[in-house]
């Protein structure tokens, strides 16, 4: 066991001593995940990175899951673990990237299995996902009898693995700041506008919120998150915009409604991205026409 969790801790640290010059580059991992008794699913925190992509090369891991849903990871020609319930050998190639997203071979096949399993045992499939995206692999049970390291009753029903792609989770220094702006234009063909200013990680969700707009005794806040992506000669950012109506006794909402926009932003430039307006809505902030301004930079 402690030989496998060093092997473990090799391949964590050379991915990110491998990934601090690719900050930008999106990354292939597989991993391990437990599913409680009462259904929510978490990681098990056992993960095979293959670091900076190379189109055509294949990363191997092979996972073992024993006890009460304990994983480890090693490498070919490295053995499953002695006592394991189920073992898998896992291949990812990566074809192609096309705007971050990577396309890429995935070849698995649960080469051990003692947990009367009933699902299928190998696959050989073509995915293409997004950083943040991820995919089921296999998934098998946890036995009812099974107990804790320290002899307690598990308290979980199922182990998977899951493939997902992601930007390196090595240390970012860059820092990018925006500007916005929430613009409502009046009907006499005035604008009126609330600034805010907000900063974030490359590739990681910066929240923002806007006062929140009134009328009458109705309220309606506005705020989202964006997603700022260095790119040539820019910044990329996806822009996820939600108005949601304030109920007028509590402290929630009655009714919500999503924006999802791109824009591409170049040194100093401001560009304005409309807000749909809200045709199935009878109240009076139908009528009334809202827009996101942004403008972006980076701070270092």
């Amino acid at each position: 066991m402690r030989s496998l969790l060093w092997v473990l801790s090799a391949l964590i640290l050379a991915t990110r001593i491998a990934s601090a010059q690719a900050i930008d580059e999106p990354e292939i991992s597989v991993g391990g995940f437990e599913v409680a008794a009462n259904g929510a699913e978490r990681a098990a925190g056992i993960w095979r990175t293959t670091g900076p992509l190379i189109m055509g090369k294949p990363t191997v891991g092979v996972f073992s899951t024993l006890g009460c849903g304990y994983f480890t990871v090693t490498v070919p020609p490295k053995p499953f673990e002695e006592k394991a319930t189920a073992g898998w050998r896992v291949e990812v190639t990566p074809i192609k990237i096309v705007e971050h997203a990577v396309t890429f071979r995935l070849r698995w096949v649960r080469a051990l299995d003692n947990s009367g399993a009933l699902t299928s045992a190998s696959e050989d499939v073509e995915l293409t996902l997004r950083p943040g995206e991820s995919r089921p692999i296999d998934s098998v049970p946890v036995a009812q009898t099974a107990k804790t390291f320290d002899g307690r009753v598990c308290d979980k029903k199922e182990v998977s693995l899951r493939v997902r792609v992601n930007f390196s989770e090595a240390l970012d220094s860059r820092l990018i700041g925006a500007e916005m702006w929430l613009v409502e234009r009046l009907a006499n063909g005035k604008e009126q506008s609330q600034p805010l200013t907000v900063r974030g990680l490359p590739h990681h969700d910066v929240p923002f919120y806007f006062d929140g707009v009134g009328d009458g005794a109705d309220r309606v806040d506005i705020f989202g998150t964006m997603v700022p992506e260095p790119e040539q000669g820019g910044i990329r950012i996806a822009l996820e915009t939600i108005r949601a109506k304030a109920n007028s006794n509590t402290s929630g909402y009655h009714a919500a409604y999503w924006s999802r926009s791109t824009v591409h932003l170049k040194p100093d430039e401001i560009v304005d991205v409309a807000l749909p307006q809200l045709t199935d809505d009878s109240s009076p902030f139908a009528k009334r026409v809202f827009s996101v301004r942004i403008r972006a930079k980076m701070i270092r």
